[in-house]
C-alpha cells in the first residue's frame, strides 16, 4: 500500500485557497488540509496539532512575520515548505530561502511544478524511512583556544585508523583552519556542499570531501570562501547532516564557540557532546555558561562530555572542582603535552603518526573508544533547539 502524503495548504484569501486546494486535490496519493489565516495569525502551523508531511504557504502582504514566524519553530517542528508569492519580490524570495523553502511558485501554478514538488517529497520521504545514520559526535570550546579543534582532528583520525568510515567537519566557515592538522590545502569543500545541500547525494559529497591517508574524509573551507554564520542556513547544515549520515559510520564536528540556527542544528542532531576546557575560573564560568544554555535553552538531554584539556595536577583549579562546579556531568581529561601537540600541528601530523606512545594520544585512544560504550545507551536528544528562546547567543571570544 503506498504511503498518503498529508499537505497542510494555509493562506489569508479563501478564493486563492480553494484554487490551489483544487489543483492540489489532483494529484495522487495526497489528501490537502486547507487552513484559512486570520487577523492575528502569523505562524501557519499554530494549533496544529499533527505536523503535515509539507507546507504550502500563499503568502500575504504580511509574509515577513508569516516567514519569521515559521523560521522560528524547532526545527523537527517545521515541515518542508513550499511558498506560493508574487513574481518579482526578491526579498520575499531570499526571506522564504532563508526560512527554508524547499521552491518558491508564483501564480498562476501549472499542474507540472507541482506533481515535480510532491514527487520529490515522495523521495525525500523514502531516503528518510531506509537511510543509515551515522554517529554524530559534536566539539565545541567552552573558551576559545581551549584545545577543541586539536581533539576534534585527532578523535577523528582515531576512528579512521580504527577501521571505522569516518568525516571530521569544520564548521567554523569563517576562521577553520583543521586541514593544516592533516598538511592539506583548504579549498572550498563546506560553503560548496552547503549552497548545494537541496540536491546534494552520496555520490556529489565526494567532490566536496578531502580524502587523508588514514582513510579520513575532511569537510572544510577555506578562509577565501568565508561566510558570517549567521549567513549559514540551518536547513542546509540539516540536509548536509543527512547526506553524511546516510555516507559515514561517524561523522566528528568541530563547532565554532557561537550558538545559532546552523550550530544549534548539529548539537541537537548529536549522539555525543565534547565541551572542552581548561583549567581556570574563566574557562569554569564559560562552560557553566555553555552547559546551561545547552540543557536549559536548548534543551539537550544529549550525552555531554566535559573534555579538560592540558590537564595539571598542580592547577588551583582541580579535577574535584570542576566536577563539584559542573555536577551530573562526566569530565575527562587529557594531560599536558604542549610540546608534542604543537609538533602535530606544525607539521601536519596526527599525534598518532608523531607521537604514538604519548600518554596524550593514549588518553585521546580512549576517548574515541568511550564512544562505543556510549553508544550502548543512546541518549539522543528528542528535544529540538529553540531559537525562538535563545535568539542568537554568541559566546565571544577569549
Amino acid at each position: 500500500m503506498r504511503y498518503r502524503m498529508e499537505l497542510l495548504l494555509a493562506g489569508r484569501t479563501r478564493d486563492e485557497l480553494g484554487c490551489l486546494e483544487g489543483l492540489l486535490n489532483t494529484q495522487d496519493d495526497i489528501h490537502v488540509t486547507t487552513r484559512l489565516l486570520v487577523n492575528g495569525d502569523s505562524d501557519p502551523l499554530q494549533g496544529v496539532s499533527a505536523l503535515p508531511d509539507a507546507l504550502v504557504l500563499l503568502v500575504s502582504d504580511n509574509w515577513a512575520a508569516e516567514l519569521a514566524a515559521f523560521g522560528e519553530r524547532p526545527a523537527a517542528e517545521r515541515p518542508p515548505l513550499l511558498v506560493v508569492g508574487p513574481k518579482g519580490n526578491v526579498e520575499l524570495i531570499r526571506e522564504a530561502m532563508r526560512a527554508g523553502a524547499r521552491d518558491f511558485f508564483s501564480p498562476p501554478i501549472d499542474d507540472g511544478e507541482i506533481s515535480q514538488f510532491i514527487r520529490q517529497l515522495a523521495r525525500d520521504r523514502l531516503v528518510s524511512d531506509t537511510r543509515h545514520t551515522a554517529r554524530l559526535t559534536a566539539v565545541i570550546n567552552a573558551k576559545g583556544g581551549s584545545g577543541a579543534s586539536m581533539i576534534a582532528a585527532n578523535l577523528a583520525h582515531r576512528l579512521a585508523v580504527e577501521a571505522r568510515h569516518a568525516a571530521l567537519v569544520d564548521m567554523d566557515v569563517q576562521f577553520g583552519s583543521l586541514p593544516l592538522y592533516f598538511n592539506m590545502a583548504p579549498g572550498n569543500g563546506l560553503v560548496g556542499a552547503l549552497e548545494a545541500a537541496d540536491s546534494l547525494d552520496v555520490l556529489a559529497l565526494e567532490g566536496y570531501v578531502q580524502s587523508h591517508d588514514s582513510g579520513l574524509d575532511l569537510l572544510a573551507s577555506s578562509p577565501e570562501y568565508a561566510l558570517p554564520l549567521s549567513e549559514v542556513s540551518e536547513t542546509r547544515v540539516e540536509q548536509l547532516l543527512q547526506v553524511l549520515g546516510q555516507t559515514y559510520d561517524d561523522v566528528v564536528v568541530d563547532l565554532p564557540r557561537w550558538i545559532g540556527g546552523s550550530t544549534a542544528a548539529v548539537l541537537e542532531r548529536s549522539d555525543r557532546i565534547l565541551v572542552v576546557m581548561q583549567q581556570s575560573v574563566a574557562h569554569l564560568r564559560d562552560a557553566q555558561r555553555l552547559l546551561d544554555i545547552l540543557r536549559h535553552e536548548l534543551h539537550l538531554t544529549t550525552t555531554i562530555t566535559l573534555v579538560v584539556n592540558r590537564h595539571d595536577k598542580r592547577s588551583a583549579v582541580s579535577l574535584a572542582d570542576i566536577r563539584e562546579a559542573l555536577p551530573g556531568v562526566e569530565v575527562v581529561s587529557l594531560v599536558n603535552d604542549f610540546k608534542r601537540v604543537n609538533q602535530s600541528i606544525n607539521v601536519g601530523s596526527p599525534l598518532r603518526d608523531v607521537a604514538r606512545k604519548a600518554p596524550v594520544t593514549r588518553a585521546l585512544k580512549a576517548l574515541a573508544l568511550s564512544l562505543d560504550a556510549a553508544a550502548a545507551a543512546p541518549s539522543r536528544s528528542t528535544a529540538p533547539a529553540r531559537k525562538g528562546l535563545l535568539g542568537w547567543t554568541r559566546l565571544g571570544r577569549a
